[in-house]
């Protein structure tokens, strides 16, 4: 380690070919932007424009008699899944203005399809569930999957089961142990969040 700015200690420069590798602000990692402090301000600003062009196309195929179900198919199909794509790995730690950000898409969306109404109102008509339960609902399924011992990649990022012979006796009781962070960045991890509050529906 060397010290940096403030005199706090920074990594070790990366090596390749001894020319040392160039450190990066940000880097778009499988889609999903990245900046150095894990924040996800980058992200947003990216995901946000780009499924807000595609309703333009939601707006021309209502102009054009489109029925309203079809719109809420294209919908699903085309501009939903920009907002939520690989959304485990960053909806624990989105702040409250970055949950705004992606629901106004949606409820713009909701405005061209059924017309200025609250909201919550044509959520409830269109059959459509919040986008942040959405992701929840997302991020428990995958949490799920990753107990399951047998089947998935990711299991070893879970702790050790807590004794059977007692979590039997007491289903309430939850089967992995809750780790404590020091950190607000650590806790709000998918796996350290999937724990202390995914378990329940998991199990």
């Amino acid at each position: 380690m060397v010290l940096g700015p403030f005199g706090k200690e920074s990594p070790t420069p990366l090596l390749i070919a001894a020319k040392p590798v160039q450190r990066a602000s940000e880097y778009k990692f499988l889609g999903v932007t990245v900046n150095s402090t894990m924040k996800w301000d980058d992200y947003v600003a990216v995901i946000t424009p780009k499924a807000a062009k595609r309703l333009w196309f939601l707006k021309k195929l209502k102009r054009a008699g489109v029925v309203r179900e079809d719109l809420v198919h294209f919908y699903q199909a085309v501009v939903r899944p920009i907002l939520e794509y690989a959304c485990p790995a960053w909806h624990t730690s989105l702040t409250k203005e970055q949950t705004k950000s992606l629901e106004d898409i949606q409820r713009r969306a909701l405005q061209v399809i059924i017309g200025n109404i609250p909201y919550e109102e044509a959520c409830c008509k269109l059959n459509l569930p919040r986008l942040a339960d959405r992701r929840h609902s997302l991020c428990r399924t995958l949490f799920q999957q990753i107990t399951n011992r047998e089947s998935h990649i990711l299991h070893y990022l879970l702790p050790a089961k807590q004794d059977a012979e007692v979590t039997d006796r007491l289903p309430s009781m939850n089967k992995y142990p809750i780790v404590r962070a020091r950190t607000n960045r650590y806790k709000n991890s998918f796996v350290l969040y999937g724990l202390s509050n995914l378990q329940c529906s998991a199990l």
